[in-house]
């Protein structure tokens, strides 16, 4: 029982880990405009260029909201994990 218990723990820890690498990413997701993509200079027309920009932002809070989902769930990972190892230390 307590070997399951501390193997339940150390999977806890590595989740949540895992969880917060994945949240350091989420941070340090950047806004890359279309022009450095492609390796084209930025647009005379502000309108297209200001269209670019807005594209360039929704990629970025998608990319950013991804890692946050997945963060989000190894997290719940780790809190499961964790409880079910408290509860069978307590046995």
């Amino acid at each position: 029982m307590k070997t399951l218990s501390v193997v339940l723990a150390v999977l806890a820890f590595a989740s949540g880990l895992w969880a917060a690498y994945l949240w350091h990413q989420a941070s340090r997701v950047q806004v890359i405009p279309f022009q450095e993509y492609e390796g084209r200079i930025e647009p005379v027309n502000p309108h297209q260029s200001q269209a670019e920009w807005i594209i360039a932002l929704i990629d970025t809070a998608i990319q950013a909201g991804d890692l946050n989902r997945r963060a989000a769930k190894w997290t719940a990972l780790a809190v499961a994990l964790s409880t079910a190892s408290a509860l069978l230390s307590s046995l």
